[in-house]
């Protein structure tokens, strides 16, 4: 509920959001959910088994690159929900762009009273690849633009591509005969 008061509300939707973000947490802990589940997606990550049993899962990042020439990205309308993760691991915000800690509150409260009186915010930069969209630049205002219950926003749009896995090649006992 709305106040009218830019500050307060603000504060309001931070402290709203982050319980979200705890409630959601709590429930996966009880469903027996593991919490690496609820954290945000990074674009490049391919989940891998390690260790001498491959039986630890581990984590892998794969290198990524533009598709096409050089140049300023495409401004679009994106569907927040299409908004898959982020290009570089955070820890504050979970799957759905809830606030995990404090440490994110200031900026939160900032761009949420900038958009309540009415002053807006700047595009998000995204990369695309895939089907889905990982923000580069811009968690705070996806955030806040999902906790105002927005259904899309604005980006600027870079498509890149991942660079394949490159398994390593099996090892001959015999030394390869020279031509």
């Amino acid at each position: 509920m709305r106040t009218g008061l830019t500050e307060q509300d603000a504060r309001d939707l931070f402290d709203r959001t982050r319980r979200r973000a705890a409630r959601a947490r709590l429930a996966g802990w009880l469903c027996g959910r593991p919490s690496s589940r609820n954290r945000l997606p990074v674009l490049g990550e391919v989940p891998i088994a390690t260790g001498a049993g491959r039986a630890v899962p581990g984590v892998q990042r794969l290198e990524f690159e533009p598709v096409g020439r050089p140049g300023p990205a495409s401004q679009v309308i994106v569907p927040i929900d299409q908004i898959a993760g982020t290009a570089e691991p955070t820890t504050c915000f979970d799957r759905r762009f809830r606030p995990t800690s404090e440490a994110p509150r200031s900026r939160f409260e900032w761009l949420a009273a900038a958009v309540l009186s009415g002053r807006g915010m700047e595009p998000v930069e995204l990369y695309y690849c895939d089907g889905r969209y990982y923000v580069l630049d811009g968690r705070h205002r996806v955030a806040v633009a999902r906790a105002l219950g927005e259904r899309s926003i604005c980006a600027n749009v870079t498509e890149v591509r991942l660079n394949k896995r490159t398994r390593p090649q099996p090892r001959t006992s015999a030394a390869s005969p020279r031509s």
